[in-house]
Protein backbone atom coordinates (compact mmCIF):
# COMPACT_ATOMS: atom_id res chain seq x y z
CA UNK A 1 0.00 0.00 0.00
CA UNK A 2 1.49 3.36 -0.99
CA UNK A 3 0.68 4.97 2.39
CA UNK A 4 2.31 2.26 4.51
CA UNK A 5 4.45 3.66 7.37
CA UNK A 6 3.07 7.17 6.79
CA UNK A 7 1.67 8.80 9.97
CA UNK A 8 -1.98 9.80 9.62
CA UNK A 9 -1.23 13.48 10.21
CA UNK A 10 1.46 13.41 7.50
CA UNK A 11 -0.90 11.60 5.13
CA UNK A 12 -3.60 14.25 5.71
CA UNK A 13 -1.11 17.02 4.93
CA UNK A 14 0.16 15.28 1.79
CA UNK A 15 -3.38 14.76 0.45
CA UNK A 16 -4.69 18.21 1.37
CA UNK A 17 -4.14 19.73 -2.06
CA UNK A 18 -4.70 16.57 -4.13
CA UNK A 19 -7.81 15.76 -6.14
CA UNK A 20 -8.65 12.39 -4.58
CA UNK A 21 -11.93 10.82 -5.72
CA UNK A 22 -13.71 8.01 -3.83
CA UNK A 23 -16.50 5.99 -5.48
CA UNK A 24 -18.85 3.25 -4.35
CA UNK A 25 -19.56 0.28 -6.67
CA UNK A 26 -22.17 -2.47 -6.63
CA UNK A 27 -21.35 -6.13 -7.20
CA UNK A 28 -20.86 -6.77 -10.92
CA UNK A 29 -20.12 -3.16 -11.81
CA UNK A 30 -17.12 -2.42 -14.00
CA UNK A 31 -14.25 -0.20 -12.91
CA UNK A 32 -12.23 -0.43 -16.13
CA UNK A 33 -12.60 -2.22 -19.46
CA UNK A 34 -9.85 -3.61 -21.68
CA UNK A 35 -8.10 -0.83 -23.64
CA UNK A 36 -9.24 1.91 -21.23
CA UNK A 37 -6.54 4.50 -20.63
CA UNK A 38 -4.82 4.22 -17.24
CA UNK A 39 -4.64 7.82 -16.01
CA UNK A 40 -5.24 7.12 -12.29
CA UNK A 41 -4.41 4.40 -9.82
CA UNK A 42 -7.36 2.79 -8.04
CA UNK A 43 -6.89 1.77 -4.40
CA UNK A 44 -9.41 -0.80 -3.14
CA UNK A 45 -10.56 0.51 0.24
CA UNK A 46 -13.27 -2.16 0.60
CA UNK A 47 -14.32 -5.23 -1.35
CA UNK A 48 -12.98 -7.69 -3.93
CA UNK A 49 -12.21 -6.99 -7.60
CA UNK A 50 -11.64 -9.45 -10.47
CA UNK A 51 -9.34 -8.78 -13.42
CA UNK A 52 -10.60 -10.69 -16.47
CA UNK A 53 -9.12 -11.10 -19.96
CA UNK A 54 -11.47 -11.89 -22.86
CA UNK A 55 -10.51 -13.79 -26.00
CA UNK A 56 -11.86 -13.76 -29.55
CA UNK A 57 -13.35 -17.25 -29.19
CA UNK A 58 -15.53 -16.01 -26.32
CA UNK A 59 -13.75 -17.57 -23.36
CA UNK A 60 -12.47 -15.55 -20.43
CA UNK A 61 -9.56 -15.97 -18.05
CA UNK A 62 -9.26 -14.57 -14.54
CA UNK A 63 -5.76 -13.16 -14.24
CA UNK A 64 -6.02 -11.57 -10.79
CA UNK A 65 -8.28 -11.26 -7.79
CA UNK A 66 -7.60 -8.08 -5.82
CA UNK A 67 -8.59 -7.51 -2.21
CA UNK A 68 -8.69 -4.61 0.24
CA UNK A 69 -5.66 -2.26 0.04
CA UNK A 70 -4.50 -3.66 -3.30
CA UNK A 71 -4.01 -1.25 -6.19
CA UNK A 72 -5.17 -1.30 -9.81
CA UNK A 73 -2.92 0.36 -12.39
CA UNK A 74 0.19 1.13 -10.36
CA UNK A 75 2.47 -0.96 -12.58
CA UNK A 76 0.79 0.38 -15.74
CA UNK A 77 0.42 4.09 -15.16
CA UNK A 78 4.07 4.89 -15.95
CA UNK A 79 4.11 2.75 -19.09
CA UNK A 80 4.56 4.26 -22.57
CA UNK A 81 1.39 2.34 -23.52
CA UNK A 82 -0.83 2.79 -20.45
CA UNK A 83 -3.89 0.89 -21.66
CA UNK A 84 -5.52 -1.88 -19.64
CA UNK A 85 -5.18 -5.40 -21.04
CA UNK A 86 -7.92 -6.71 -18.76
CA UNK A 87 -11.34 -5.64 -17.51
CA UNK A 88 -11.89 -5.03 -13.80
CA UNK A 89 -15.23 -5.91 -12.20
CA UNK A 90 -16.43 -5.72 -8.60
CA UNK A 91 -17.01 -9.14 -7.08
CA UNK A 92 -18.59 -7.55 -3.99
CA UNK A 93 -19.66 -4.09 -2.87
CA UNK A 94 -16.56 -1.97 -3.32
CA UNK A 95 -15.16 1.38 -2.26
CA UNK A 96 -12.44 2.60 -4.61
CA UNK A 97 -10.13 5.59 -4.13
CA UNK A 98 -8.68 7.15 -7.31
CA UNK A 99 -5.43 9.13 -7.44
CA UNK A 100 -4.47 10.79 -10.73
CA UNK A 101 -1.02 10.22 -12.23
CA UNK A 102 0.12 13.81 -11.69
CA UNK A 103 -0.93 13.70 -8.03
CA UNK A 104 0.86 10.39 -7.55
CA UNK A 105 4.05 11.87 -9.02
CA UNK A 106 3.75 14.84 -6.65
CA UNK A 107 3.27 12.50 -3.68
CA UNK A 108 6.39 10.57 -4.64
CA UNK A 109 8.36 13.83 -4.86
CA UNK A 110 7.05 15.02 -1.49
CA UNK A 111 7.61 11.76 0.42
CA UNK A 112 10.56 9.38 0.13
CA UNK A 113 8.53 6.74 2.00
CA UNK A 114 5.74 6.90 -0.60
CA UNK A 115 8.34 6.62 -3.35
CA UNK A 116 9.77 3.49 -1.70
CA UNK A 117 6.28 2.04 -1.21
CA UNK A 118 5.39 2.56 -4.88
CA UNK A 119 8.61 0.91 -6.08
CA UNK A 120 8.12 -1.99 -3.65
CA UNK A 121 4.53 -2.53 -4.79
CA UNK A 122 5.56 -2.55 -8.46
CA UNK A 123 8.34 -5.05 -7.72
CA UNK A 124 5.97 -7.36 -5.82
CA UNK A 125 3.44 -7.15 -8.65
CA UNK A 126 6.10 -8.09 -11.18
CA UNK A 127 6.99 -11.14 -9.09
CA UNK A 128 3.32 -12.22 -8.97
CA UNK A 129 3.07 -11.92 -12.74
CA UNK A 130 6.24 -14.00 -13.15
CA UNK A 131 4.81 -16.69 -10.85
CA UNK A 132 1.56 -16.77 -12.84
CA UNK A 133 3.46 -17.23 -16.11
CA UNK A 134 5.46 -20.00 -14.47
CA UNK A 135 2.22 -21.71 -13.36
CA UNK A 136 0.83 -21.65 -16.88
CA UNK A 137 4.05 -23.17 -18.25
CA UNK A 138 3.44 -26.53 -16.51
CA UNK A 139 2.19 -29.18 -18.93
CA UNK A 140 -0.40 -31.06 -16.85
CA UNK A 141 -3.32 -29.89 -14.74
CA UNK A 142 -1.96 -31.85 -11.80
CA UNK A 143 1.38 -30.04 -12.03
CA UNK A 144 -0.36 -26.67 -12.29
CA UNK A 145 -2.44 -27.41 -9.19
CA UNK A 146 0.53 -28.65 -7.19
CA UNK A 147 2.61 -25.63 -8.21
CA UNK A 148 -0.25 -23.29 -7.31
CA UNK A 149 -0.65 -24.76 -3.82
CA UNK A 150 3.10 -24.91 -3.25
CA UNK A 151 3.41 -21.21 -4.16
CA UNK A 152 0.61 -20.42 -1.71
CA UNK A 153 2.48 -22.37 0.95
CA UNK A 154 5.66 -20.39 0.23
CA UNK A 155 3.76 -17.10 0.24
CA UNK A 156 1.76 -17.64 3.45
CA UNK A 157 4.40 -19.70 5.32
CA UNK A 158 1.53 -21.93 6.44
CA UNK A 159 0.17 -25.34 5.40
CA UNK A 160 -3.44 -24.09 5.69
CA UNK A 161 -4.71 -21.08 3.77
CA UNK A 162 -7.85 -19.66 2.20
CA UNK A 163 -7.93 -19.49 -1.61
CA UNK A 164 -10.08 -16.58 -2.86
CA UNK A 165 -11.16 -18.52 -5.98
CA UNK A 166 -14.13 -20.78 -6.63
CA UNK A 167 -13.21 -23.91 -8.60
CA UNK A 168 -14.52 -22.25 -11.76
CA UNK A 169 -12.36 -19.20 -11.09
CA UNK A 170 -9.31 -21.33 -10.26
CA UNK A 171 -9.77 -23.24 -13.52
CA UNK A 172 -9.88 -19.93 -15.40
CA UNK A 173 -6.81 -18.67 -13.52
CA UNK A 174 -4.86 -21.81 -14.47
CA UNK A 175 -6.33 -21.81 -18.01
CA UNK A 176 -7.77 -25.34 -17.74
CA UNK A 177 -11.24 -26.88 -17.97
CA UNK A 178 -13.21 -26.90 -14.72
CA UNK A 179 -14.26 -30.61 -14.85
CA UNK A 180 -10.63 -31.66 -15.40
CA UNK A 181 -9.46 -29.43 -12.56
CA UNK A 182 -12.11 -30.84 -10.20
CA UNK A 183 -11.04 -34.39 -11.11
CA UNK A 184 -7.35 -33.74 -10.41
CA UNK A 185 -8.17 -31.86 -7.21
CA UNK A 186 -10.26 -34.82 -6.01
CA UNK A 187 -7.34 -37.16 -6.73
CA UNK A 188 -4.96 -35.01 -4.66
CA UNK A 189 -7.44 -35.10 -1.78
CA UNK A 190 -8.04 -38.87 -2.08
CA UNK A 191 -4.27 -39.48 -2.12
CA UNK A 192 -3.89 -37.58 1.15
CA UNK A 193 -1.82 -34.77 -0.34
CA UNK A 194 -4.46 -32.06 0.22
CA UNK A 195 -7.50 -31.47 2.39
CA UNK A 196 -10.27 -29.05 1.49
CA UNK A 197 -13.24 -27.43 3.22
CA UNK A 198 -14.96 -24.76 1.14
CA UNK A 199 -12.13 -22.31 0.25
CA UNK A 200 -9.82 -23.49 3.04
CA UNK A 201 -7.06 -25.81 1.82
CA UNK A 202 -4.51 -27.71 3.88
CA UNK A 203 -1.36 -29.36 2.53
CA UNK A 204 -1.06 -32.73 4.25
CA UNK A 205 2.05 -33.97 2.43
CA UNK A 206 4.52 -31.29 1.35
CA UNK A 207 7.05 -33.82 0.02
CA UNK A 208 4.48 -35.47 -2.26
CA UNK A 209 3.39 -32.05 -3.51
CA UNK A 210 6.97 -31.06 -4.36
CA UNK A 211 7.63 -34.33 -6.20
CA UNK A 212 4.94 -33.41 -8.71
CA UNK A 213 6.86 -30.30 -9.78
Amino acid sequence: MIFSNIPETTKTTLLANKNIITKEYLRGEKIYLEEDLCSSIAIIKRGVVKAIQSFSDGHEKIIRILNQNEIIGLSLIFSSLPYYKASFYCETLCTICFIKKEDLIDLMKESEQIQQNVLSYISDFSMKQTNHIRLLSYKTIRQKLCAFFYMEYQSTKAISFVIPYTKTELAAFLNVERPSLSLELSKLIQEGILANQNKLYTILNIDALQKEL
